[in-house]
């Protein structure tokens, strides 16, 4: 009785976060309203008590439970062959921005990130989200470039800070304009772009390997 009575408690949590979801993604964090998460789940707005506080605390749960392609990017290699080419670099910005466009619950989940969630103070935990995604894409590029790219001294090119942080603004403001007008936005052009723009803070430099 107890098993059966966690996997219908699991499966109503489930169904909330779907729905919740949905709505934030397409209506927005400010606009959505229980009423209409419970209404979507098939459920009643108790349901939703029974489970959460707030919305505040509902969109937490969504916000953690989507596993986006950057929080499996890793922070650190051992050796230059450890390390990804520029262009395998570029092929897995690109696979990453794929993964998301094509895949339902990461399109929702960037969509409620990116565009349809108010950076306000009662937004904290998506500013910590959105941080923690850029932060972890950066620490990626730098790891990456401080291998492929070295001064004559050995010491990783000055320029690989601003490569890093180049990259991702080209990734957030192409997934964003992506999100507005999908017509107008080629993401099958990203690695070759991310390849020309690191090239263009390395003046020349060649990569290692």
């Amino acid at each position: 009785m107890a098993r059966k009575c966690k996997e219908e408690t699991d499966k109503t949590y489930g169904l909330l976060l779907d729905a919740a979801e949905e709505v934030f993604s397409r209506k927005g964090y400010a606009n959505a309203t229980f009423h209409e998460i419970a209404e979507r789940a098939g459920l009643t707005r108790g349901a939703i008590y029974w489970h959460f506080s707030d919305k505040y605390q509902m969109l937490d749960a969504v916000l953690r439970r989507a596993q986006l392609p950057w929080d499996c990017l890793p922070e650190r290699f051992g050796s230059l062959e450890q390390t990804p080419s520029l262009s395998e670099l570029g092929e897995a910005i690109g696979s990453g921005l794929n993964e998301i466009v094509n895949d339902p619950r990461l399109h929702r989940v960037t969509l409620i990130l990116l565009h349809r969630t108010e950076l306000v103070v009662e937004n904290q935990q998506v500013y910590c989200r959105l941080t923690a995604i850029l932060d972890r894409i950066k620490t990626y590029l730098i790891a990456v470039l401080s291998w492929r790219y070295r001064s004559a001294d050995g010491t990783p090119h000055r320029n690989i800070p601003a490569a890093a942080s180049s990259v991702n603004s080209l990734m957030t403001g192409a997934l964003y304009e992506w999100l507005l007008n999908q017509a107008q936005i080629d993401l099958t052009q990203i690695p070759q772009t991310v390849e020309r723009l690191i090239g263009s803070f390395m003046g020349g430099a060649d990569e290692a390997g």
